[in-house]
């Protein structure tokens, strides 16, 4: 976000896709335990809570200088992690609520989006393209809401992946080590943060998030007959 203050389009459709998907996670996994009969999460209080409760100042950090961060998750209560299969259904819904704002904004950017051509040799490649306000708002809330997916899957705590990795994993004392040298040790931190922030920080570093959002959007764009240049 902060290499986008020059572009209110682009700003402005970060925060608002922002401040959506950790409403939307929240309560997409407060319903989703509620169905699998964990009543923990909806008396948490997660659903009415602000913005400031729902995420870490490291998250609110990698959003400021990336533009994308991570919720934190709901609580569930441990006697349910015995069905650990049911609390995993809950703890995903909150990753696929992203993934369903991200294709609601992609059908939005097909309406307010303009046709144009693309000539490949003597190829014709019709694609939508984001000449307007309204284009390059709604094309940023879907790169955004992509990229909270992408990082609420990584697989190391505190993101939601990390979460289902030691939730489905194994229960050896080994395992219980590593899940709570990466928790409590704020090791998964670190390396979450690592990932978000070095590939801004360091020109060539590899990027996560860089490398998936496109054949992510793309690939969510073909859903519905949309074509992205």
């Amino acid at each position: 976000m902060l290499f986008h203050l020059a572009e209110p389009a682009a700003l402005l459709g970060i925060v608002v896709a922002f401040l959506i998907g950790v409403f939307a996670h929240d309560a997409a996994q407060v319903l989703t335990a509620r169905v699998v009969r964990d009543p923990t999460p909806l008396r948490s209080g997660r659903l009415t809570t602000g913005v400031k409760d729902r995420l870490s100042p490291f998250s609110g950090l990698a959003v400021f200088i990336v533009g994308h961060g991570w919720a934190e998750s709901v609580p569930m209560n441990d006697v349910w992690r015995r069905r650990r299969f049911h609390v995993a259904a809950a703890v995903l819904a909150g990753p696929l609520a992203y993934l369903l704002l991200a294709l609601g904004s992609l059908a939005l950017f097909q309406v307010v989006g303009d046709p144009a051509r693309i000539y490949l040799g003597d190829r014709v490649t019709e694609v939508t393209v984001p000449d307007s306000f309204a284009a390059e708002l709604t094309l940023w809330l879907a790169i955004t809401f992509g990229s909270m997916f992408i990082v609420s899957l990584i697989p190391v705590p505190p993101t939601d992946g990390g979460r289902l990795v030691f939730l489905l994993g194994g229960t050896s004392s080994g395992w219980r080590s590593a899940h709570h040298r990466l928790t409590d040790g704020n090791i998964g931190l670190v390396i979450l943060l690592a990932l978000l922030l070095l590939p801004v920080l360091f020109v060539g570093f590899p990027s996560v998030v860089g490398q998936l959002i496109g054949p992510l959007l793309r690939g969510l764009a073909s859903l519905i007959g949309l074509n992205l240049a």
